[in-house]
Parts: C-alpha cells; structure tokens; sequence
C-alpha cells in the first residue's frame, strides 16, 4: 500500500509536470514561430504583390482610357465647335485663306496644348495620390487588423486544442503505462 501510494504519487507528479512543461513549451513555441512566420510571410507577399499589380494595370488602363477619351472628346468637340463659329463669322470680313490656315493652326496648338497638359496634370495628380494614399491606408489597416486578428484567433485556437488534445493523450498513456510497469515491477520485486 506505502509503495503503491508513494510511487503513484511522486510518478504522477513528476510526470505530470515533466509533460506538461516540455509539452506547452515546446509545442507553444513552434507552432508560435512557425505559424506567425508563415502567415505573415504568405499573407504579406501574396497580398502585397497581388494589390500592387492590379492596382497598377487598374490605374494605367484607368487613367489612359480616361485621358484618351477625355481629351478625344473634349479636343474634338471644341475645335470643330471653335473652328466652326470662328470660320463662318469671319469668312466674310477676312480672307478664306488666311482665316483658315490662322485660326486652325492656332486652335488647334492652343486647345490640344492647354487641354491635354490640364487634363493629364489634374487626372494624373488627383486620382494617383487620391487612389494611392486611400488604398494605401485602407490596404494597411486591413492588412494589420486581419492579420493581427487570424493570427491571434488560430494561434490560440490551433494551440490550446492540440496542447489539450496531447498533453492529456500524452499523459494518460505515459502515466498507465509507466505506473503500472514500475508499480508490478517494484511490487514482484518487493
């Protein structure tokens, strides 16, 4: 009864903290770091790579049909409507000749010159800073929060189910096993 007593305690007792020290330990660690480096690294460059070349195509195909259009359209418009005003008011006063070839060359300089450096500047300046500042800010947040929150959620999820799941199968088939080895061995022996 003494060594049944005295060595079940003092073998459950030792076993239990050896276990469960080297057991959360361990496997907090490594799954810690392996997990947190995985995560951050896949998610990290995935996402940033990703983002980056879809924002880019977006905004150069974005920006380079709006512009096309913009300024197609705009110049177009505008000088056929300038040319037409100017050319058939003046028509009768001036020279057909002179009036023309002036006016065209002027208009046409003037208006695709000012037309297209506005409308590139303005388009060029406000929708890559707008775009890149509020995606930048948006994505980062995101990023942090999401990753902050998984990696938080599954590393302590993942951790305290397998540390459970392990220590107590651990424990328990050590134990039986131990105990009841020692504890026949020490008893046939005593």
């Amino acid at each position: 009864v003494c060594l049944f007593v005295c060595l079940f305690v003092c073998l459950f007792v030792c076993l239990f903290v050896c276990l469960f020290v080297c057991l959360f330990v361990c496997l907090f660690v490594c799954l810690f770091v392996c997990l947190f480096v995985c995560l951050f690294v896949c998610l990290f460059v995935c996402l940033f790579v990703c983002l980056f070349v879809c924002l880019f195509v977006c905004l150069f195909v974005c920006l380079f049909v709006c512009l096309f259009v913009c300024l197609f359209v705009c110049l177009f418009v505008c000088l056929f409507v300038c040319l037409f005003v100017c050319l058939f008011v003046c028509l009768f006063v001036c020279l057909f000749v002179c009036l023309f070839v002036c006016l065209f060359v002027c208009l046409f300089v003037c208006l695709f010159v000012c037309l297209f450096v506005c409308l590139f500047v303005c388009l060029f300046v406000c929708l890559f800073v707008c775009l890149f500042v509020c995606l930048f800010v948006c994505l980062f947040v995101c990023l942090f929060v999401c990753l902050f929150v998984c990696l938080f959620v599954c590393l302590f999820v993942c951790l305290f189910v397998c540390l459970f799941v392990c220590l107590f199968v651990c424990l328990f088939v050590c134990l039986f096993v131990c105990l009841f080895v020692c504890l026949f061995v020490c008893l046939f022996v005593c």
